[in-house]
């Protein structure tokens, strides 16, 4: 799953709290180990491109 990009259209759709909840949904599957390193990075470099306060 590809939580960098639907992050990155839920802020441009300007879906705030959709983001949030991916963001939530992501470190969850991060601390069942269904993350890769890479795919953590992605995510972390798109919040800080487009952080969703």
């Amino acid at each position: 799953m590809d939580y960098a990009a639907m992050y990155r259209q839920a802020m441009t759709e300007g879906r705030k709290d959709q983001a949030h909840t991916i963001v939530v949904s992501a470190s969850q599957a991060a601390q069942a180990g269904g993350l890769t390193p890479e795919e953590l990075s992605a995510l972390v470099d798109e919040v800080k491109a487009n952080p969703c306060t």
